[in-house]
């Protein structure tokens, strides 16, 4: 796309000032898109080859929560989503990479307003079980398939394909929590949210 497009302008003279923008602004939306996948494909590789720098530390679960929440709020809200964080004030601090977990949680974020559903909800909610601490991401989408789920988390794996290049996916994003999440010693699953849409926890 961009080679197309830069030619196009590089080669014809009498393209008008409309159209000259309209190829700039495709040229500058692919650019980021491959920032995006160069970006996450490096994330992986330190992840793979243990070479990531992890600044484990006590954390505050409840804030980096909300802190994701306002981040993607404008996001939720200009596709007519609602989206709610509601974490106790008991959650307990945790151990871990602050910045690689608040990508974790933006990354579930982005999967979860991107395949939602017009006028739909996104709840973040979180507590304790024995002793391991939990956050939970539901979402009123389009849900996953069941023949999916296993390898929901794989590289380049997306659901929904033609939706996923729509929306200028990579299918990396779930990769990289998958692996960022396995690198703090914890799990992820994903499942169904009744009535309809996706639970990740």
């Amino acid at each position: 796309n961009v080679r197309g497009y830069a030619e196009t302008l590089m080669s014809v003279d009498d393209i008008d000032r409309g159209t000259q923008m309209r190829f700039l602004g495709v040229i500058s939306s692919e650019a980021d898109r491959m920032t995006r996948i160069v970006k996450d494909l490096l994330t992986l590789t330190r992840l793979d080859y243990n070479r990531m720098e992890m600044h484990m530390e006590p954390m505050d679960l409840r804030e980096l929560g909300q802190k994701a929440a306002q981040a993607m709020e404008g996001q939720a809200t200009g596709q007519g989503l609602t989206l709610k964080c509601d974490l106790p004030e008991s959650l307990p601090m945790v151990v871990g990479d602050a910045e690689r977990i608040q990508q974790v949680i933006i990354n579930i974020i982005t999967n979860a307003i991107k395949y939602n559903k017009p006028q739909g909800s996104i709840a973040i909610t979180g507590g304790v079980e024995g002793d391991q601490v939990f956050l939970r991401v539901e979402d009123t989408g389009i849900g996953v398939p069941k023949e999916d789920l296993k390898r929901l988390f794989e590289r380049f794996y997306r659901v929904d394909k033609a939706r996923s290049r729509e929306a200028g996916g990579s299918g990396l994003g779930l990769s990289i929590v998958h692996d960022a999440v396995q690198a703090h010693g914890g799990s992820i699953a994903v499942g169904a949210n009744k009535p309809r849409g996706s639970r990740f926890i």
